[in-house]
């Protein structure tokens, strides 16, 4: 229950806790320490001993310490451990007989229109992305923007906000409907891209 409670912490504050920490953190509060005791995070995190709670310290954002890029291979069908968001992201495929009862239709590429391999990566400042319902391609930034992300998460989360790429195209984003050119149309072979915490059965989703 104690990993689990870490767990959504670290989520909840955009954390990247991998098992280390979470050990690591537990052993930092079963300790007896003075006040004011420290234990570094990832992202310039710390928790810091008080008299009576341990407390998530946020970064100091005027050091401006730049955000890692994170890149890994997603084949198509299979699944890419992403460790800075402490999930995975699953490509899986889609027969034209399990699309209108299962899927979110705004959510299923078209799978001959994909390579056997994409690339799961944060976004990068210029990126763009069309998605569907939209006139035209905009930065990724300002779709955010729009969305009001940047308001409610860090400026270590917001950098982090994943995209999956097919050479210099992004064919998916977190919380945005595919591309109108690539959407799966009725009785077409289908990809569904989705992202998945840790530790999550596929046969319970």
């Amino acid at each position: 229950m104690q990993r689990r409670v870490l767990k959504a912490i670290g989520e909840q504050l955009g954390i990247p806790l991998e098992f280390k920490h979470i050990e690591e953190i537990l052993r930092f509060a079963a300790e007896d320490g003075p006040a004011g005791k420290e234990l570094s995070l990832p992202f310039g995190w710390k928790l810091v001993r008080e008299p009576e709670a341990l407390v998530f310290v946020t970064p100091d954002l005027r050091r401006n310490e730049p955000v890692p890029d994170y890149e890994y291979p997603l084949p198509v069908p299979g699944r890419a451990v992403v460790l800075e968001l402490g999930g995975v992201i699953e490509a899986l495929r889609v027969t034209p007989q399990e699309q209108v009862a299962e899927y979110n239709a705004q959510q299923l590429l078209r799978a001959d229109l994909l390579p056997e391999r994409l690339i799961v990566r944060n976004w990068r400042p210029g990126d763009r992305f069309w998605p569907a319902h939209t006139k035209s391609p905009k930065k990724v930034k300002e779709l955010l923007q729009e969305r009001h992300v940047a308001r409610h998460i860090g400026q270590q989360e917001r950098r982090l906000w994943p995209v999956v790429a097919s050479l210099n195209e992004i064919v998916w984003m977190r919380g945005f409907p595919v591309p109108a050119r690539l959407l799966a149309k009725a009785g077409q072979e289908a990809v569904l891209l989705r992202e998945m915490p840790w530790g999550v059965d596929e046969g319970a989703i």
